[in-house]
């Protein structure tokens, strides 16, 4: 289970705290597809990154399956949690294979580890996200899209219970949009993962979201909809007052 407690998230400009989002509360809990919608500037990629245990909160916590993320080790949460950022990596000569392989090095152990079986889980994540023909072409040749893809299949191959996703339609066409909605769904309704994204296209998302975390008037509002609701939702009176 993902939960939030009393979590404020914000920054500090000198000895004053700025909170931008909270006290929030809510759990998600496995196999529902979640999106955090927002205005630009209403600082969902901060909430993400807070979310995902890379930046500490102002105060409260964020837990995985009851272990607090800021709380732990860097190799016990990546265990627990994998993230996609809105802007792929500059990787050179590096392959798209190597570079889902990367989130599979804290399962290796010495000279110990099946490699084939790595392989195949990277491989196994690759056509998942329809990026198998890609394996062996460098990383940095891609285009955004097929970069974003990759990064998407890295979060796949690290075999975590959640995944964050900043906003990855992003650099997609309309068709390949639809397409990475209903995968993010299958992935949830098959493996039960708990995935949590961003994204601006909000008549689509809304089609797909079990749930909403809305960010307004720099405020939380948890929706709890389910997807029938979400998807009569108009997406023009989100943010109004």
């Amino acid at each position: 289970m993902f939960k939030a407690e009393s979590l404020e998230s914000g920054y500090v400009q000198g000895k004053k705290s700025c909170v931008l989002h909270g006290p929030m509360d809510f759990e998600i809990l496995p196999g529902k597809l979640v999106l955090l919608a927002g205005k630009n500037g209403a600082g969902k990629s901060t909430l993400m990154q807070i979310l995902g245990g890379l930046v500490n909160p102002l105060s409260g916590c964020v837990s995985v399956n009851n272990t607090d993320l800021h709380k732990t080790s860097v190799e016990t949460r990546a265990t627990l949690i994998s993230q996609v950022f809105t802007h792929p990596p500059d990787m050179p000569l590096t392959t798209a294979k190597e570079v889902v392989f990367s989130s599979r090095l804290r399962f290796l152990s010495g000279w110990n580890g099946n490699m084939q079986a790595h392989e195949n889980a990277l491989l196994e994540a690759l056509e998942m996200c329809g990026m198998e023909a890609f394996a062996e072409r460098q990383f940095n040749t891609l285009s955004d899209g097929e970069k974003q893809k990759v990064m998407i299949a890295r979060s796949l191959a690290q075999e975590t219970p959640v995944i964050l996703m900043d906003e990855p339609l992003a650099f997609l066409d309309y068709p390949g949009r639809r397409e990475m909605l209903d995968l993010m769904k299958k992935w949830c309704n098959e493996m039960g993962k708990t995935i949590i994204f961003s994204s601006h296209d909000l008549e689509l998302a809304l089609k797909s979201a079990d749930a909403m975390l809305l960010l307004k008037e720099n405020q939380k509002y948890s929706c709890e909809w389910d997807a029938e609701s979400l998807k009569s939702t108009d997406p023009a009176g989100l943010f109004s007052a």
